[in-house]
């Protein structure tokens, strides 16, 4: 794994309300998930089921209302990222053949070169439409199954627990990779679950596009704005001096 200076120039990768939302899918999602598999698999005895489907509840109202908050109040980042996960072209397909690197890393200690990438990765866009649609529908068909049970059509409840249960198990099993390869990518997961910053030498080896595309930018922007503001300083300076 390649290692970089903590030391050096930090940029502003996650803002506070992406972290915080991110906190709600663990403390969210991760509960439902768990015990989703156990009330699939039902190893227990009755009493502990029943607290089991408690948990799976709360986990599923902590992760509801988290999705419901960021996309009331961050709805301009939604819009953003689904935007950004279902923009594709040849650097994803060419990320995919190579699966970002990570095998090559993993198992053979090697680093091979790697399409640039913008903020978000092929892989990670993958995860974010898998996560936008079928958590979606997790969310609905949960609280559905779980208010409307007694009272819905047979063949409706059957199907609509069928894609809950398989669905859930998929984005489970998708959930513990992202969070692996999350962990692997140990500046990464410090940012999202920190302060928010990385090092710009590894947002650079990570997401070239985005540093490329947004933070240079930036950075010449506000060096243009500081430019006029000393401008406006050095005209109003001489405007006193002849006055």
């Amino acid at each position: 794994m390649k290692h970089f200076d903590p030391n050096g120039p930090r940029v502003l990768k996650h803002p506070l309300q992406s972290r915080l939302f991110h906190w709600g899918l663990i403390l969210g999602f991760m509960p439902a998930a768990i015990t989703g598999f156990l009330i699939w698999l039902k190893p227990l005895n009755e009493t502990l089921m029943n607290l089991v489907m408690q948990v799976h509840i709360v986990g599923a109202a902590i992760l509801t209302i988290s999705c419901a908050l960021y996309a009331i109040f961050c709805l301009d980042r939604v819009v953003a990222f689904i935007r950004l996960s279902f923009t594709w072209g040849k650097n994803d397909i060419e990320w995919m053949k190579v699966s970002g690197g990570y095998p090559q890393k993993m198992f053979l200690g090697k680093e091979i070169e790697v399409p640039p990438m913008d903020k978000v990765n092929s892989g990670q866009k993958i995860f974010g439409i898998c996560l936008l649609l079928g958590g979606t529908f997790l969310i609905i068909s949960g609280w559905l199954l779980y208010a409307f049970l007694p009272f819905a059509p047979k063949i409706m409840s059957y199907w609509m627990g069928f894609g809950h249960l398989y669905l859930g198990l998929f984005l489970g099993m998708f959930m513990f990779v992202h969070i692996f390869l999350g962990v692997y990518n140990w500046g990464e997961f410090k940012a999202m679950f920190g302060d928010g910053t990385q090092t710009l030498e590894e947002a650079r080896h990570h997401n070239p596009l985005w540093v490329q595309n947004k933070i240079q930018t930036l950075q010449e922007r506000d060096m243009v704005e500081d430019i006029d503001e000393d401008d406006d300083e050095d005209f109003d300076e001489g405007s006193l001096e002849t006055q």
